[in-house]
């Protein structure tokens, strides 16, 4: 008798544990296998669990399948996609670990006098976890590392290239011609007359200047600098525009103004910070187009395998 209540113990032990392991492989299904990685149902609902939660309690029947088929395609794309960038990394000897994401956490929390709370209540504002978070720091981590160690030491920036941008993007740039400049300003004709006799005797419209001009910059010799001709009101520009030298007279109610071009900048001849500006653009649109190229052939080489669709 006690034989037989051990065996009935025994199988339905043995019944109980198949339960056990079946229950088990269902919650844990593989989704996928990205090279090294694998994909499971549980690390697909610890995603976003909140969403899920939402379903279930907002859907039925055909409704609720469509919804959780939505979560479970775009939880997994994100996933493999994920694992196939830092498995690709790490093949160029990149890495980020999850000290340093947690780490930028604290530093974003810190910098926005936050606590982890108040940020993961603003995250689930957009429907989004601190899991999801975490992941997305992590992959921008690894993307600038890719870019400033592998990718952009390869990109060189040409003159062909600055110039090219340069003519296709003119208005949005606010290019303009740029000139050199010096003022003189005189009270009256005779004045003016004077001064232009002194120039042409001279031939150094400086020191003209300095004996004559009564502007607040003469002691300088009236310079101006480098001024943007789009930045010029109409009169002047008109006045100065694809001249060298000395330009004609401008009166203004008797007295007169009189510019001096001593040098000439083409548009597209950029210098300075709107150049510096091209180039980074030119650096970040080129490593975009070498990242995704890249990113292409290694999701080639790297075997993904999806086990499993919902």
């Amino acid at each position: 008798m006690t034989c037989i209540k051990n065996l009935k113990l025994s199988i339905l032990i043995l019944l109980l544990a198949a339960a056990v392991s079946a229950n088990a492989e269902i919650i844990n299904r593989v989704y996928a296998v990205v090279g090294e990685k694998v994909i499971t149902q549980y690390e697909l609902e610890t995603l976003n669990p909140k969403r899920l939660q939402y379903i279930y309690k907002n859907f039925e029947g055909d409704k609720r399948e469509e919804e959780l088929n939505k979560y479970y395609v775009a939880a997994l794309d994100m996933l493999t996609n994920n694992y196939v960038i830092e498995q690709a990394a790490a093949r160029e000897g990149v890495r980020v670990s999850s000290r340093e994401v947690d780490g930028a956490v604290k530093e974003i929390i810190e910098k926005n006098s936050i606590d982890e709370d108040k940020l993961s209540e603003l995250l689930a504002a957009s429907n989004q976890t601190m899991e999801q978070y975490k992941w997305s720091i992590k992959i921008d981590i690894l993307k600038a590392r890719l870019m400033s160690t592998v990718f952009r030491p390869k990109i060189i920036i040409t003159e062909d290239d600055i110039k090219k941008y340069v003519e296709a993007n003119a208005a949005a740039l606010e290019l303009s011609d740029m000139y050199e400049l010096r003022i003189m300003t005189v009270d009256n004709k005779e004045q003016l007359d004077k001064a232009l006799a002194d120039f042409k005797d001279t031939g150094d419209f400086r020191s003209t200047v300095m004996k004559f001009s009564t502007s607040g910059n003469a002691d300088n010799g009236g310079y101006l600098g480098w001024v943007e001709l789009a930045f010029l009101d109409d009169e002047i520009r008109n006045t100065i525009a694809g001249k060298k030298g000395l330009t004609e007279p401008l009166e203004d109610h008797g007295s007169y103004r009189v510019f001096y071009v001593e040098g000439f900048k083409n548009k597209d001849n950029v210098t300075g910070d709107k150049r510096d500006s091209i180039v980074k653009t030119l650096q970040e649109e080129r490593s975009k187009e070498i990242f995704d190229n890249w990113l292409a052939e290694k999701r080639k080489e790297i075997l993904i395998q999806k086990k499993y669709a919902y």
